[in-house]
């Protein structure tokens, strides 16, 4: 949530990330480091000191992100790759843990054509999403590379309840203070959602369930901030709870008939300075070439270079076709409480049986986007 809260200051609040990645690489790097480059590590973190209790936050990560065995359910797909400098000899002892974690997977590369080694490098970025994210990577991205890390996420899901495209229509973008700045395709639907106001956040929250079993659901979680609220107070004020606790609310409440109405939006950010983030939080050594200490991973003087993200969301009216609203419900929306989403808002993608956060981010920005 730190991070999340930097990143919406240096994207203007309009974004898309998903900070448990790099959480997770600073738990690996964990494993190899030693000293100041480790306790600053899990300071940050907040890790215990002992190393089996980092495999199993590991082993929770591994549970939250997996695909399921029916690819219609979820399509959350993560590429996630540590990239090593053949010159830096890292030892076989490290991608050992590597493969034991399971997390990440790891190349050595000679890196002696910058363009040659960007292309190789965004090939198998595009591999490992099927194609949905390319050109992660910029040649110049390679300057001074001792270890480079990929990250590349995104996340399709099918609704529960789809919404209808024929209910979609033109709607106003208003700002946190209900001026008019543009318009947008909002999506339009009635139906039976668990939706909260939560005062210690300043917002209400609505649960928008994907298509997907109970061993591995994911909702969408809309915070739409109350009148005069910007999305940047809201998420200040989320550090003061967590995700465990609202769904621990949705849990005491029951679903009720509600209009909502939401933007179909496409939003994609490319987050490559991960480094200065986290140096800003206190992991310092880890990207310092004098202080990196990592003999866990090799004998050299090693340090990480950057840290390079690009996340995708498309959120549009598709879905399964299941539960869809009755004919009764839809012709009497009207007598129904509304949750209308045409003004800043945050979105978080979680697990609904873990409570925890994948992908989250801000929407400020309108803009028409077809969904195709």
């Amino acid at each position: 949530m730190e991070l999340v809260k930097r990143i919406n200051k240096e994207t203007e609040s309009h974004f898309v990330t998903s900070a448990l990645t790099p959480w997770t690489l600073l738990l690996v790097m964990s494993l190899g480091g030693s000293n100041t480059t480790r306790q600053e590590i899990q300071e940050v973190l907040h890790l215990p000191h002992k190393s089996c209790f980092v495999y199993l936050y590991l082993e929770l990560v591994t549970l939250v992100t997996m695909k399921p065995t029916n690819p219609v359910l979820s399509m959350f797909e993560r590429g996630s790759t540590i990239f090593f400098n053949a010159s830096e000899s890292p030892n076989q002892h490290f991608f050992d843990v590597l493969s034991k974690a399971g997390i990440y997977s790891s190349r050595i590369m000679y890196f002696m054509d910058q363009n040659e080694t960007a292309q190789s490098i965004n090939e198998h970025v595009k591999s490992f999403t099927d194609g949905s994210i390319q050109h992660v990577l910029k040649a110049d991205d390679l300057d001074g590379l001792s270890i480079l890390t990929i990250d590349a996420v995104t996340f399709r899901g099918a609704w529960k309840v789809p919404f209808p495209y024929e209910d979609t229509a033109t709607g106003v973008f208003y700002n946190d203070k209900g001026e008019p700045i543009g318009h947008i395709s909002l999506m339009y639907l009635c139906a039976s959602y668990k939706v909260l106001s939560i005062p210690q956040i300043r917002a209400k929250v609505l649960e928008l369930p994907y298509f997907g079993d109970h061993s591995n659901g994911h909702s969408m979680l809309i915070f739409l901030p109350d009148y005069n609220v910007s999305v940047t107070t809201t998420l200040e004020l989320m550090m003061k709870i967590n995700v465990r606790i609202i769904f621990k609310l949705y849990e005491l409440s029951k679903p009720r008939n509600i209009t909502v109405q939401i933007p179909r939006f496409n939003i994609s950010s490319r987050i490559g300075n991960w480094k200065e983030l986290l140096i800003s939080m206190g992991i310092k050594g880890l990207f310092e070439e004098e202080e990196g200490d990592f003999p866990g991973v090799t004998n050299y003087q090693l340090f990480l270079t950057n840290l390079i993200q690009k996340a995708e969301l498309q959120v549009n009216e598709e879905g399964m076709e299941v539960g869809r609203p009755t004919a009764t419900l839809m012709q009497s929306r009207f007598m129904y409480d509304e949750f209308v989403a045409n003004k800043p808002f945050l979105f978080m993608i979680a697990d609904r049986i873990q409570h925890v956060p994948i992908i989250m981010g801000a929407y400020t920005k309108p803009s028409f986007f077809s969904g195709e």
